[in-house]
C-alpha cells in the first residue's frame, strides 16, 4: 500500500488564508491505514463493517479533527469519505466521480486526504477548483491486517508494519 503522512496544520492553514469554505475529501483505503499506523491506539478499529461497506474509522476521526481546526479559524467545512472497498480516490468509477462532483459543487477549495494519485484523480474530476493535498505519499508499507468479530472490525498489527520510505536519486 502507499504510505502517506499528513501535511502540518500550519501548511494547510497557510494554503487556506483567504478561504471562507472548504471541502475535506478523505480516502478509506491506504490513507486511512496510514492514519491508523500514525495515530490510532493499538488494536483499535481501523475499518468497521456497515451494510454498504467498511467505514474508515481513522479517516473519519481525522476529518473531525480538521473540521474543528478550520471551524476555529472561521472557515465553513463539510467533509466526506466513502466506504471501503467501493471508493478509493485513486480508482473511482463513474458513480463515485458523479458523487464527488455533487458533494463538492458548492465549494471552490478541496483538501484531499489521500495519496498523490488520489489527489491527481480528484483534480481531474474537479477541474476549475482549487485542490490541495492534505497528505503526501512518503513510501510503501506492508501492514498485516487483523480482524475482530468475524471480520466486522479490521485493524493492523502495528508491531509488524514495515515502511519503506521513498528515496530519489539525482
Amino acid at each position: 500500500m502507499i504510505y502517506s503522512e499528513l501535511r502540518p496544520d500550519t501548511a494547510l492553514l497557510n494554503d487556506l488564508k483567504e478561504e471562507k469554505s472548504v471541502f475535506l475529501l478523505g480516502c478509506p483505503a491506504c490513507a486511512n491505514t496510514s492514519l491508523y499506523i500514525q495515530k490510532a491506539d493499538e488494536d483499535s478499529d481501523m475499518l468497521r463493517l456497515t451494510p454498504t461497506g467498511f467505514k474508515a474509522v481513522s479517516m473519519i476521526g481525522e476529518l473531525k479533527r480538521l473540521t474543528n481546526l478550520l471551524n476555529d479559524k472561521c472557515i465553513n467545512v463539510d467533509s466526506w469519505v466513502g466506504k471501503y472497498p467501493t471508493i478509493t480516490l485513486c480508482l473511482l468509477d463513474e458513480h463515485s466521480r458523479k458523487n464527488i462532483l455533487k458533494k463538492c459543487r458548492d465549494f471552490n477549495t478541496i483538501i484531499t486526504l489521500c495519496c498523490d494519485a488520489g489527489t491527481k484523480s480528484v483534480e481531474r474530476i474537479l477541474r476549475g477548483k482549487r485542490v490541495f493535498a492534505g497528505m503526501n505519499a512518503k513510501g510503501l508499507a506492508i501492514a498485516p491486517l487483523k480482524s475482530k468479530l468475524r471480520f466486522a472490525k479490521l485493524y493492523v498489527d502495528k508491531s509488524k508494519v514495515d515502511i519503506k520510505q521513498f528515496t530519489f536519486d539525482s
